[in-house]
C-alpha cells in the first residue's frame, strides 16, 4: 500500500504537468493531422509455379534451391534497375494521361498540377499525349545521368511516387510456404499506386524471364542462325551438283555408266555378228558376181537397181539406228519407223520385179539358166547393203560409246567430289539441327523445372481510402505525452538529490519528516498565506508537544546545516502558537545569547555551560535554542544529547549534497538515543497538506484531487449532523 500511496501522491503532484502538457502536445497533433493526406493500398499476387514445377528428366525438387528463387524474385523486384524502368514508367503514364483540373484512374489533378510545376518546359514538349509509348521512348532518350537532368533526378532525389525512396516501400514477400508472392503498395493516390503495381509486376515478369531463358535463348539463337548458314551451303552444294549435271547432261552417273557399258558390250555383241553377216553377205556376193560374169556387171550398171539398193541400204541404216536407240514398245507405236519399213519393203519388192524384167540374162555363158542365180544375186546384193549399213550404224554407235566414254569419265571425278561436299554440308546440317533440338528440349525443360510467374490477383483501382488514421495519431500523442511526463518525472524523483518531499528526504537524509512548512506560497495563494503557515506551524508545534514533560522545561533545538534555511522565520510563528496556548516559550539565539567562539560554549555539557536564565525571568515552558549554521560553528554535541527534541530545519528546495551526508553523519551517531528530526521549509503546498490536510482556500475540485492522492477513493466528509 506504501507504493500505492505513493503512485497517487507522485501522480498528484505532477498533475498540471500532465494536464498541460498532455493538453498541449495533443492540441498540436491535432492541428498538425489535419493535413495529412489520404492514403490508398493495393495488393496484388503472382503465382511463382516453383514447388510444384517438374523437369523432363524427374529429378525431385530442391527446397533449398525454392527459397533462393524466392529471394532471387524478390530482391529483382526491389533492384534499383527495376525500380527506375518502373519510375519512368510511371513518370510517362502521368504525363500522358494527366488532367490538371479533374481526376481521371490514372492520376489525381492536384497531383498532376504538381508535376507538371515540377517538370521543365523541354520535358514536357517531350510528352504525346495520344501515345504513351511514344512518351516514353522520348523520356529515355532524354534521360541521362546528371543532376540537371528532370527524368534522372526525379528518381533520385525524395519526390513522392516516382523517387527510388517513394519506390522502396513496395512490400513484397512470400505468403507462407506456398508458390504466392504478395505485393503490397500504399500512396497518396490511387490511380499511381495500381500503375505502380502494375508497372512492377510487368517489369519483374520480363526481368526475370530475361534472366532465366537468356543463356538458352542465346544458345537457341545461336543455333537457329547455324541451321540456316548450313541449310545454305548444303543447297548451295546441291545445287552445283544439279547445274553441273544439267550442264553435262547428267541424271543419274552411277546408272548411266552402267546403262552405257551395257550398251557398249551389247554393241560390240552386234557389231561382231553384223560384221560375220557382211563378210558373208560380201563373199556371197563375189561368188555370185563371177558365176554370173558380165551380166552381173550389167545388171549392176542398171540404174534403177542401183537407185533401189542405195535405197535400201539407207532405209535400212535409219531402221536400225531407230532400233538401236528405241524401245521395243516405241517401236510399235513409231509411225516413221512404220513408213520407212513399208518403204524398205517396197524397195525390195522395186528389185524384185527388176530381176523379173532382165529376160536377155537367163542364161549364163554355160548355157545354165540364171534366173535363181539372180534372185540369188540380189538377195545377196540387198543382204549386203542391209549387213554394211547395220554395219555402218553399229561403228557409229561405238565411236558414240567411246565418246560418251571419253567424256563421262572426268564427270565422275568432279560428280564424286561434289557428292562429297553435299555429304559434308548434309553432316554440318545435321548437327547443328540437333543442336537446335537440344537447346529446345533445355528450354523446355526450364520451363517446366523452373518458376513461370502469373499474375492471380491483378491490382484493381482502389475505391476507398485507408483513412488518415488521424485518430490513432491523437491518441499516441495523448498517451504517448502521459508517459513521457510520468517517465520523465519518475527518473527525476528516481535519481533527483532535492529534498522536495518527506519521503525523498527521509531517503536521502535518514531523519524522520516531522512536518513541512509553506514559506513562500505561489501567487495564487498568496493571500492565504499567513493563514497556511499558521496551520502548519499549529502542526507543527502539536508534533513538538509530545516531547514536552509536565513541570519541566522542555528544550528545543533548532539547527541548519547552512545558513537561511529559514530558522528564525519558523521560530516566530511556532513562539505565537504556544503562546495562544498560554505557554511560556523563551529563545536563546547564537551571537545574541551566547558566543559560538567562547571556550564554554565549544566545551558546553549542557544548556547552562554557555547560557543562564536570569533571576528575574520566568522559568519557561518551552526553551528554543537557535544554533548557528552546523557548516559555520561547531555544535557541541553534549548539548544537543540532553535536549529533549532536536530539529533540523531544511530547505525543501535545496540540493542534498554528498558533504551533507559527511556532516549530519556524526551528529546522527551522537544522537540516536535523543529525538533528531527533519522540518521542511518553503515545501510546495502539496507536501504541507500531507501533513496539515487540505489548506485554504478549500475548493470542490482541489478537495477531489486531494482525496484521489490519499486514495480516498470512496471517501465522504467526515461532519455528521
Amino acid at each position: 500500500m506504501d507504493i500505492m500511496r505513493f503512485i497517487s501522491q507522485f501522480l498528484y503532484r505532477i498533475r498540471y504537468w500532465l494536464l498541460w502538457g498532455t493538453i498541449f502536445v495533443t492540441s498540436l497533433v491535432i492541428y498538425f493531422t489535419q493535413f495529412l493526406p489520404y492514403s490508398y493500398t493495393v495488393k496484388s499476387s503472382l503465382y511463382a509455379g516453383i514447388t510444384t514445377s517438374t523437369s523432363l528428366d524427374g529429378s525431385a525438387i530442391n527446397f533449398g534451391v525454392v527459397t533462393s528463387t524466392f529471394d532471387n524474385l524478390i530482391n529483382i523486384a526491389k533492384s534499383r534497375g527495376t525500380l527506375e524502368k518502373v519510375s519512368i514508367r510511371l513518370l510517362a503514364n502521368s504525363l500522358t494521361y494527366g488532367e490538371e483540373w479533374k481526376d481521371n484512374q490514372y492520376i489525381q489533378a492536384k497531383h498532376y498540377r504538381q508535376l507538371l510545376q515540377m517538370a521543365p518546359k523541354e520535358v514536357l514538349a517531350l510528352v504525346d499525349r495520344k501515345d504513351v509509348e511514344k512518351t516514353l521512348a522520348n523520356l529515355t532518350a532524354y534521360r541521362k545521368e546528371s543532376s540537371n537532368n528532370f527524368v534522372y533526378s526525379i528518381f533520385n532525389r525524395p519526390v513522392a511516387f516516382y523517387s527510388a525512396a517513394a519506390l522502396e516501400s513496395i512490400n513484397i514477400k512470400r505468403a507462407g510456404n506456398s508458390d504466392i508472392l504478395e505485393i503490397t503498395y500504399t500512396s497518396a493516390d490511387p490511380g499511381i499506386t495500381q500503375k505502380t503495381v502494375s508497372i512492377l509486376i510487368d517489369e519483374l515478369i520480363k526481368a526475370y524471364e530475361i534472366l532465366r531463358f537468356k543463356s538458352t535463348n542465346d544458345v537457341i539463337a545461336y543455333f537457329q542462325e547455324q541451321v540456316r548458314l548450313a541449310k545454305i551451303a548444303l543447297n548451295k552444294e546441291e545445287d552445283d551438283l544439279m547445274n553441273y549435271n544439267v550442264q553435262e547432261r547428267v541424271i543419274n552417273y552411277p546408272e548411266e555408266t552402267k546403262a552405257l557399258a551395257f550398251t557398249r558390250y551389247e554393241v560390240e555383241d552386234r557389231l561382231e555378228e553384223a560384221e560375220r553377216i557382211y563378210q558373208g553377205a560380201v563373199a556371197l556376193r563375189d561368188m555370185l558376181d563371177e558365176r554370173m560374169d558380165v551380166r552381173a556387171q550389167i545388171i549392176r550398171s542398171n540404174t534403177n537397181l542401183l537407185q533401189e539398193l542405195n535405197k535400201v541400204s539407207t532405209l535400212n541404216q535409219s531402221i536400225m539406228e531407230q532400233e538401236i536407240f528405241t524401245t521395243d514398245k516405241h517401236q510399235q507405236t513409231d509411225s516413221k519407223l512404220r513408213k520407212e519399213k513399208e518403204a524398205l519393203k517396197k524397195a525390195e519388192d522395186n528389185i524384185s520385179h527388176i530381176s523379173d524384167n532382165l529376160n536377155e540374162y537367163n542364161f549364163t555363158k554355160e548355157g545354165v539358166g540364171i534366173e535363181s542365180m539372180v534372185n540369188e544375186w540380189l538377195t545377196a546384193c540387198v543382204n549386203e547393203a542391209k549387213a554394211k549399213a547395220e554395219l555402218q550404224v553399229l561403228l557409229k554407235r561405238q565411236e558414240d560409246i567411246f565418246s560418251q566414254y571419253s567424256h563421262m569419265s572426268p564427270i565422275g571425278t568432279q560428280v564424286n567430289r561434289k557428292q562429297r561436299a553435299i555429304d559434308i554440308a548434309e553432316d554440318n546440317y545435321r548437327t547443328q539441327l540437333k543442336g537446335l533440338a537440344d537447346a529446345n528440349l533445355r528450354l523446355k525443360n526450364i520451363e517446366m523445372s523452373t518458376s513461370n510467374l502469373q499474375t492471380v490477383a491483378p491490382p484493381d483501382y482502389p475505391l476507398t481510402d485507408n483513412g488518415r488514421k488521424r485518430l490513432l495519431y491523437i491518441l499516441i500523442a495523448f498517451v504517448g505525452t502521459i508517459v513521457f511526463i510520468i517517465t520523465y518525472f519518475l527518473l527525476i524523483e528516481l535519481l533527483d538529490r532535492t529534498l522536495r518531499d518527506p519521503y525523498r528526504s527521509k531517503r536521502l537524509t535518514g531523519l524522520p519528516v516531522i512536518a513541512a512548512f509553506n514559506g513562500i506560497s505561489n501567487l495564487k495563494y498568496r493571500g492565504f498565506l499567513k493563514a497556511c503557515n499558521r496551520i502548519a506551524a499549529a502542526y507543527s508545534c502539536r508534533q513538538l508537544n509530545k516531547y514536552m514533560k509536565p513541570g519541566q522545561t522542555t528544550i528545543i533545538s533548532l539547527l541548519s546545516i547552512n545558513p537561511r534555511e529559514g530558522k528564525s522565520f519558523l521560530i516566530k510563528y511556532f513562539m505565537e502558537y504556544w503562546k495562544s496556548e498560554g505557554l511560556h516559550v523563551r529563545l536563546v539565539r547564537h551571537d545574541l545569547d551566547f558566543e559560538t567562539e567562547d571556550k564554554r560554549y565549544v566545551q558546553a555539557e549542557q544548556l547552562s555551560d554557555f547560557w543562564q536564565l536570569n533571576e528575574v525571568e520566568q522559568i519557561p515552558d518551552i526553551i528554543l535554542v537557535e544554533y548557528p549554521a552546523i557548516k559555520d560553528a561547531s555544535i557541541p554535541l553534549p548539548v544537543l544529547q540532553k535536549a529533549d527534541a532536536n530539529l533540523l530545519i531544511a530547505n525543501a528546495c535545496r540540493l542534498w549534497r554528498n558533504s551533507d551526508d559527511a556532516t549530519l553523519d556524526p551528529i546522527k551517531e551522537a544522537l540516536q538515543t535523543t529525538p533528531f528530526l527533519l522540518y521542511l521549509n518553503n515545501a510546495d503546498r502539496d507536501v504541507v497538506e500531507s501533513f496539515t490536510g487540505e489548506l485554504p482556500p478549500k475548493m470542490p475540485i482541489h478537495s477531489f484531487f486531494s482525496r484521489l492522492a490519499q486514495l480516498g477513493l470512496t471517501s465522504q466528509k467526515a461532519a455528521v449532523k
